[in-house]
């Protein structure tokens, strides 16, 4: 009776030793997931929406760069060369921004958005040309016509293609940081069920030792009488 009874407390030890070994290994699972998502999302927020958004600023600067290079040029044409090479250089940058743009994570209308301002850009290019061809050949009246049908709409359109970019960047970004939120809530409750289940368990396993102990002490006692 005596050994059936010790081999009953060890079992009921080892199993509640099992079930905390178990659940440690479980929460490690899920909060080592929970910390790479964590880890994912403050990347995605730097490389994938502030730089980008960065980038999205440089290229409305340039924009901006350009429609007041076309504008000094229309009403003062002495430097059309220099204000073609500036141009090219403007465009240079403005083409390599939008490369660098799609070359990180992009959501669902993000491409669409994309191509526009790259069709926005080539007439802009090709309306930009036509000015400084007419320019140098003090052909003012038509370089104007060709700016204000073809450049200041498509600038404008730009512009506004840009902002819903930006917008987009600070949505997502908002949504990471609340999903960043909620991993590093799901880790801390983990970390917290682990300690009181280890604890409960624990208080569990005394019992049964000191539970044993006492059983042991009346078997003896009942042998000597």
């Amino acid at each position: 009776m005596k050994w059936t009874l010790f081999i009953q407390q060890k079992t009921k030890v080892a199993m509640l030793l099992f079930c905390i070994m178990l659940f440690a290994i479980l929460t490690s699972v899920i909060g080592g997931r929970n910390l790479d998502n964590i880890n994912y999302s403050v990347k995605s927020i730097y490389n994938d929406r502030l730089i980008p958004a960065t980038d999205l600023y440089y290229i409305s600067d340039n924009l901006h760069s350009k429609k007041a290079l076309l504008e000094s040029a229309l009403n003062n044409s002495e430097n059309v060369t220099a204000t073609h090479q500036q141009l090219k250089y403007i465009n240079a940058s403005i083409s390599k921004l939008i490369t660098q743009f799609e070359g990180t994570y992009l959501v669902k209308s993000e491409p669409e958005f994309i191509d526009q301002l790259k069709h926005n850009n080539k007439l802009l290019t090709v309306a930009e040309a036509s000015i400084i061809r007419l320019l140098a050949a003090n052909q003012h009246a038509e370089a104007h016509a060709v700016y204000d049908q073809n450049v200041l709409n498509t600038h404008k359109n730009s512009i506004t293609l840009l902002s819903k970019l930006i917008n987009i960047q600070s949505a997502v970004g908002k949504d990471l940081i609340k999903q960043s939120a909620f991993n590093a809530s799901s880790f801390n409750l983990l970390s917290t069920l682990q300690i009181l289940v280890s604890v409960i368990i624990g208080m569990l396993i005394i019992k049964l030792v000191i539970a044993s102990k006492l059983n042991n002490t009346v078997y003896k006692k009942y042998n000597m009488n």
